[in-house]
């Protein structure tokens, strides 16, 4: 008797885990699952920093933005990229159709002026470069391969220390690779590949 009363205990006790273990599991899918309710005002003020996104960049393609620094438009593109990024996970019909508008609109401006910016960005460092007796220079269809021409730079560790320094900047600008030629000779220069973003990428 002892032995069937303890038998139906710890039968019972099974049962009481698994009632337990199937609420939990419900709770959760309940969570993960249900609809979430709709923010209302989130989704206006969304779609309010979308629209004066997307003027914003109509009225640099009408006008341009050549007077405005290199670091200043390079922050406003990299701005661009992040409204883009946290719209993405809104699923709001308005949201969606003026995020895709938002998109087409980048990609516009970013072909446009990554090849500008880059050409900024040569023009800028020539004076400092022509102190070090180092000639700067761009090539490309798209201004995409930056060089730099100079005995120092002959030395492997050299390139590798140079390269350190402005990976960040060259990254960001798109260049598609950095050139250093220390020579005429056929070994007298060594290309390094960036992996950036092409100019239409978001």
């Amino acid at each position: 008797m002892e032995i069937h009363h303890h038998q139906q205990r710890t039968r019972s006790y099974r049962y009481v885990v698994y009632l337990v273990l199937a609420a939990i599991a419900a709770g959760i899918s309940i969570y993960f699952y249900a609809p979430k309710p709709v923010n209302e005002a989130a989704n206006e003020s969304m779609s309010l920093f979308l629209q004066n996104k997307i003027s914003d960049i109509d009225t640099k393609l009408k006008n341009g933005d050549a007077d405005t620094d290199l670091a200043t438009r390079l922050s406003w593109h990299k701005s661009n990229t992040a409204l883009y990024d946290e719209a993405k996970s809104n699923n709001d019909k308005k949201i969606v159709g003026q995020r895709e508008l938002l998109k087409k609109k980048m990609v516009q401006v970013q072909q446009r002026d990554f090849p500008e910016l880059r050409t900024a960005y040569v023009e800028s460092k020539k004076e400092a470069l022509d102190g070090q007796h180092v000639a700067i220079g761009l090539s490309g269809t798209h201004q995409e391969v930056l060089t730099f021409e100079g005995d120092i730079f002959k030395p492997e560790q050299v390139q590798e220390d140079f390269m350190k320094n402005i990976y960040g900047i060259v990254n960001d600008l798109r260049f598609k690779k950095v050139v250093y030629k220390w020579s005429d000779a056929p070994d007298g220069h060594h290309n390094y590949e960036i992996k950036s973003k092409q100019d239409a990428e978001i």
